[in-house]
């Protein structure tokens, strides 16, 4: 079993933007997303969002609730807490982030998405308070990180570091799946 101290002990400490350099017409759109990590009767649960079917981009994928990085968010990791609250209602401060795991680029929209994370003993019971999310998953973390799969799915030239994990019908992939992956790696 996967213990609170565990998963604390294998993050990094929190990246700041500033410190995130891109050169030229290379720079990506800075991004944060914020992964809840909570003890569902004592066992590690991960919660999710799927994106609406009815967005422009990633529409039905799998992700973490968070988004684009805005000024007025003054860090990275304000924009995950304030994205986490505008999508499912959990509102958690700075404090309540233990740490962060190294940023992920997007393949397709030229995102620079760095993962922040909560780990609670308890959580509220999240709602959906955006058309952004179509519903919420509730996923046990052990059973997800035995899933892990070289991604054959979604037609890239190499596999090598691309990755899936699934969930009852749901396939995770892509950016998130990468972050997911991370997680995997340091815990086992």
């Amino acid at each position: 079993m996967i213990k609170r101290e565990d998963i604390l002990t294998c993050l990094d400490p929190v990246t700041r933007p500033d410190l995130m350099h891109a050169r030229g017409h290379d720079r990506p759109v800075m991004a944060s997303v914020l992964l809840i990590i909570h003890y569902g009767n004592g066992l590690p649960r991960i919660l999710f969002t799927k994106r609406s079917s009815a967005l422009k981009s990633h529409t039905g994928e799998v992700c973490f609730p968070g988004g684009r990085f805005v000024k007025e968010d003054r860090e990275l990791y304000f924009t995950a807490l304030r994205e986490t609250k505008e999508e499912v209602g959990l509102a958690f401060t700075e404090r309540d982030i233990c740490g962060s795991l190294e940023p992920v680029r997007t393949v397709t929209s030229n995102y620079l998405i760095t993962p922040y994370i909560t780990v609670q003993d308890n959580l509220l019971k999240p709602m959906i308070l955006s058309d952004e999310v179509e519903c919420i998953l509730d996923v046990p973390l052990l059973g997800l990180l035995k899933t892990l799969a070289s991604d054959t799915l979604h037609g890239y030239i190499s596999t090598k570091d691309r990755f899936i994990f699934k969930y009852k019908s749901e396939v995770i992939w892509g950016a998130t799946a990468s972050i997911v992956k991370q997680l995997h790696d340091r815990l086992f």
